[in-house]
């Protein structure tokens, strides 16, 4: 369920859709910095962790404990707040006390688990068991033990899916700039035998289906045969990478039939030989999409043409390109080529976003010297599967994600 959705308990009601829509905006740009950190740039950039826009039904241990964790494909480890708290965050939903749970264990010291971790070390009891840390650039930080605990991800017994011994952080001690809408991450990255997909009996393949802020009812996540994006109109790339983050490569940009192509590639060169490709990561945490300079000056000259309505100043100045008018926005067709003649063509929805309160509609992507991300406003109204053990990421077209009859949870 998207944050600020109709549908969702914890929308602030006096907020109205341009409030959210700048601070949607905010959080791009904050988890835009620490995708580029990671990814080994040279910046750094304070960012807000709980960045995060989709948050799933989670109930963990036994007897089970319903809370809400953010969805992050750019996270490989799932962890949760946990008493005794040394330090915890304010959060909604209950705080998971692991001395009620019958199936908690902790790790070890020592073991494959605890060494496939980055930063852990002996504590605990004797020094026995495996303790964990980790840091954002935010300066907000969450420590505890790793422990395996049984999750069941859904919102009820009859479309729940369990596993029975996920690897997971008990947080201990939590603080920073976190808020309180939930308890913790649910990590959907790959490359780490810790992670959910790799512990999950579902061949290395889950999807999802975003709602729009703005839409009623809930975006969908799956796992499994069901996650598998097929049919007409599905087209499907390479995953050059899948740790920390989904990466695929973009060969290039086409507007109003006109193709733009990175480094020279011809429309029949594979970008994944090229050294001249641009990496795109594909990331459900950030909302606005991160363009190559030439690709995104070609965008907005384009963008620009075929609209007549007067080019103002964002009040918040968190969009770079908006219009002025009441009525409905002009938009070119717009085709993303990535590798293996894969060609995402994208709509309005994917394009724009609108501050309803001041008759704008703005561009929502925004120009980068580093590497491009798609962020989760382009990936509206698209049936997104990943298919881990082919090394591949399928997209489809759809008109409603909530009509779904794929048992997405």
């Amino acid at each position: 369920m998207h944050r600020d959705s109709p549908s969702s308990p914890l929308r602030d009601p006096f907020a109205t859709q341009s409030d959210l829509v700048w601070a949607a905006a905010r959080r791009s740009t904050l988890r835009a910095r620490r995708i580029w950190a990671r990814l080994g740039s040279a910046i750094r950039y304070d960012l807000t962790k709980d960045d995060g826009e989709y948050y799933v039904d989670v109930s963990i241990g036994t007897p089970s404990l319903k809370t809400l964790l953010l969805v992050d494909t750019g996270s490989n480890f799932t962890w949760t707040q946990c008493l005794p708290c040394t330090n915890c965050f304010e959060q909604v939903p209950p705080i998971f006390d692991p001395g009620k749970s019958s199936t908690y264990k902790r790790v070890e010291c020592g073991t494959d688990l605890c060494n496939s971790l980055a930063r852990t070390q002996c504590g605990g009891d004797e020094g026995r068991y495996c303790v964990y840390e980790i840091d954002y650039e935010d300066i907000s930080f969450t420590e505890g033990d790793v422990a395996n605990e049984t999750f069941s991800i859904g919102t009820s017994r009859r479309r729940e899916t369990t596993v029975e011994s996920l690897p997971f952080g008990c947080g201990h001690y939590n603080g920073g700039k976190f808020q309180k809408t939930g308890s913790g991450i649910l990590g959907l990255g790959g490359g780490n035998p810790s992670s959910l997909i790799s512990t999950m009996d579902i061949g290395g393949k889950f999807g999802y289906c975003l709602v729009p802020e703005s839409g009623r009812g809930s975006s969908k996540i799956s796992f499994g045969e069901d996650a598998v994006v097929s049919g007409p109109d599905t087209i499907s790339t390479r995953l050059v990478s899948i740790s920390p983050y989904y990466i695929v490569n973009l060969e290039g940009l086409s507007i109003q039939g006109r193709r733009f192509s990175y480094g020279g590639n011809s429309a029949d060169s594979d970008a994944k030989e090229s050294n001249e490709a641009v990496q795109m990561t594909i990331d459900s945490g950030t909302i606005l999409t991160y363009l190559p300079y030439h690709y995104f000056c070609e965008l907005e000259r384009a963008v620009t043409s075929v609209n007549p309505f007067p080019i103002v100043p964002d009040p918040q100045r968190q969009y770079g390109l908006c219009f002025s008018t009441p009525g409905r926005i002009n938009v070119p067709i717009v085709t993303l080529h990535f590798a293996g003649h894969a060609d995402l063509r994208l709509r309005e929805i994917n394009m724009f976003v609108r501050l309803p309160e001041h008759s704008l509609w703005c561009l929502a992507m925004k120009p980068t010297s580093w590497d491009a991300i798609l962020g989760h406003v382009a990936q509206f109204k698209f049936k997104v599967g990943f298919n881990l053990q082919e090394g591949t990421v399928s997209f489809k077209p759809i008109t409603d994600c909530t009509a779904q009859r794929i048992d997405m949870i």
